[in-house]
């Protein structure tokens, strides 16, 4: 595996809990890889597994950038020093891009994105490098659920989005109780059982943590889907 020596060149706050990083690979001219892959970076802790593995968020677009979406664990080694000892003009090794979980283009099918938290990160690099290449494809669907309002993330993209006529972002809050919430409340799963009950010809892409990621999986083979039709990544 090839390492890199990356340098932050830009963080944003998305939610208090949730950042978005952005790292130049300085001597590369492009860092190359497909929308949905990951990459490791390698953390200075004195333990056996010293590394970690971020889904690259944004679409191949030619430069040497690419941006990273990641949630603090408070628990968590990694996301801990990234919050508090990684700051601009940081410099952080990372990998070389990794697997296998890309889009597989079929202009005859709708595509429908599930996802919970910065799960959402692959799934968008996949729908923005649909959109920037013109990718043949009928209809695109994003189900994104999330505890709350204020941990939803990219919303003015969304809401550009939407106008496309292509594309359709449905949020599902599952302890919202505020009455300003107007939109889908509870779990996502009952979103793409009503979405897809007449089994249209889809193709599934699901990321999120292992248990959303496995009831999603089931539900859809017990509708009927075929197992080739229903891609996913399972976040630990």
């Amino acid at each position: 595996m090839l390492w890199y020596q990356g340098k932050v060149v830009d963080i944003i706050k998305e939610t208090p809990s949730i950042r978005r990083f952005y790292i130049q690979v300085p001597e590369l001219e492009t860092y190359t890889f497909q929308a949905g892959q990951h990459i490791k970076i390698e953390f200075p802790f004195n333990v056996k597994k010293n590394y970690r593995q971020y889904s690259l968020a944004n679409a191949p677009n030619g430069s040497n950038v690419f941006e990273l979406l990641i949630v603090l664990d408070p628990n968590g080694l990694a996301t801990n020093y990234l919050f508090n000892e990684v700051d601009i003009g940081s410099s952080l090794k990372v990998s070389e891009p990794r697997g296998s979980f890309v889009h597989k283009p079929d202009a005859d099918k709708d595509i429908c994105f599930i996802c919970t938290g910065v799960g959402l990160a692959p799934l968008r690099s996949m729908y923005l490098d649909i959109i920037k290449n013109n990718v043949p494809h009928r209809h695109m669907y994003l189900i994104f659920g999330t505890r709350y309002m204020h941990d939803m993330v990219y919303l003015e993209e969304m809401e550009q989005l939407t106008q496309r006529g292509d594309f359709t972002f449905i949020p599902v809050l599952s302890r919202e109780t505020s009455d300003e919430w107007v939109g889908r409340r509870g779990y996502l799963h009952q979103v793409y059982k009503e979405l897809f009950a007449d089994k249209p010809p889809v193709d599934f892409y699901i990321c999120g943590w292992r248990d959303m990621v496995s009831e999603a999986r089931q539900t859809l083979l017990d509708m009927g889907f075929s197992r080739k039709s229903i891609n996913f990544e399972r976040y630990n």
